[in-house]
């Protein structure tokens, strides 16, 4: 699965005009099995019908793969040690939220676990 950070703001523009902007301050975007996107931050948490969506505008974009907390492009007990330290206080790093729940702890390793069974 793949997640993207957004520099400033994400804005959906449908074909009436209507606008749904969000803030990049913690912007996570997953997507459902069917044509939704999941798109939350620091302040809201919204369901966009994406089959509704003309166009998005954003910043610049970066991608990563979830899980991939020390970002050398693999999921594995390099990642599960990165998350163990920042719950022990050696720093933080916003990918090591794996779960999406606005916490770093034990379930983003138990989340991380189970991208490494699944792979």
């Amino acid at each position: 699965m793949t997640a993207f950070a957004f520099e400033e703001t994400l804005t959906f523009v449908n074909s009436n005009g209507t606008t749904v902007a969000f803030s990049a301050d913690g912007l996570r975007i997953t997507f459902d099995d069917s044509s939704h996107a999941i798109v939350t931050n620091t302040e809201t948490t919204g369901t966009i019908d994406l089959a509704n969506v003309d166009y998005m505008c954003f910043g610049e974009v970066t991608s990563h793969t979830i899980g991939d907390v020390n970002e050398d492009e693999e999921v594995n007990i390099a990642d599960i040690n990165a998350v163990s330290s920042i719950i022990l206080g050696d720093g933080s790093n916003s990918l090591a939220d794996v779960n999406g729940d606005g916490e770093v702890n034990i379930a983003d390793i138990n989340a991380i676990i189970n991208i490494i069974l699944n792979n």
